[in-house]
């Protein structure tokens, strides 16, 4: 109750300047481990700089035979964050994030991003983000402990005209205590491509191709996944 009593509180404020106002619609699916997600972003960021959003996210099923009624809330996230312009090129942006899941407990995230235009039509923005997991879990050595990680990004984006962007993202997270990904290392990497159009001033559809190394185990093999991501934002 208290997490529905929040969510309204939150979006109650970001509705205040509705004009603003943005929803990111997503779908994805990952080809080897077979899973569906939707996800769906509210966010709002005032002329000062401030900005929060709502996220929440639904895992579909991928087994035969069911359908929409199956699908299953994953997680729910709120964030915080504010933009500050040190020159025409450069801008900071530190953040503050709580998520909510269903099985893995409640994560508390504190990033700092950076973006530069160094060029005209091209970008380079990078994210360094601890995420602390509140919840203690048995690690390799089966004591409890808190899976934390550390997460960086870059993103390299293009812009070919006024309607279509493109991107390539590096994503690298690292676990700071003793618990492992399916590779049985510390590391998970992750690397993107994506595009978008601005159809008006309204929507912006766009697609994102993921491939994501030693990602899961099957038939007893480490094996590589790939995820296809399609979606729009709306400006209201």
């Amino acid at each position: 109750m208290k997490k529905t009593y929040l969510l309204t509180a939150l979006l109650s404020a970001l509705a205040f300047n509705a004009h603003a106002l943005s929803l990111d619609v997503r779908g994805q699916y990952k080809t080897e481990s077979e899973k569906y997600e939707s996800r769906f972003l509210l966010s709002h960021e005032a002329s000062n700089g401030i900005g929060g959003s709502a996220e929440y996210t639904v895992n579909n099923t991928s087994k035969a035979g069911e359908g929409a009624d199956q699908a299953l809330w994953d997680n729910t996230e709120f964030a915080v964050w504010y933009k500050y312009k040190l020159n025409d090129t450069v801008t900071i942006v530190p953040s503050t994030l709580f998520q909510h899941t269903k099985t893995k407990g409640d994560y508390l995230k504190a990033g700092l991003q950076a973006n530069w235009a160094f060029a005209p039509t091209w970008r380079l923005d990078g994210r360094v983000r601890y995420e602390y997991k509140q919840r203690e879990t048995k690690d390799i050595n089966k004591k409890l402990d808190n899976d934390s990680t550390t997460r960086t990004e870059l993103w390299l984006r293009k812009s070919v005209n006024s309607e279509i962007d493109t991107y390539y993202n590096f994503r690298w997270d690292r676990k700071l205590a003793d618990f492992q990904y399916p590779d049985q290392g510390s590391n998970y990497y992750e690397h993107n491509v994506g595009a978008s159009y601005k159809i008006n001033s309204t929507f912006k559809p766009f697609v994102e191709v993921g491939f994501i190394p030693d990602a899961l185990v099957k038939n007893k093999e480490l094996t590589d996944d790939w995820r296809i991501r399609v979606g729009t934002v709306i400006n209201f």
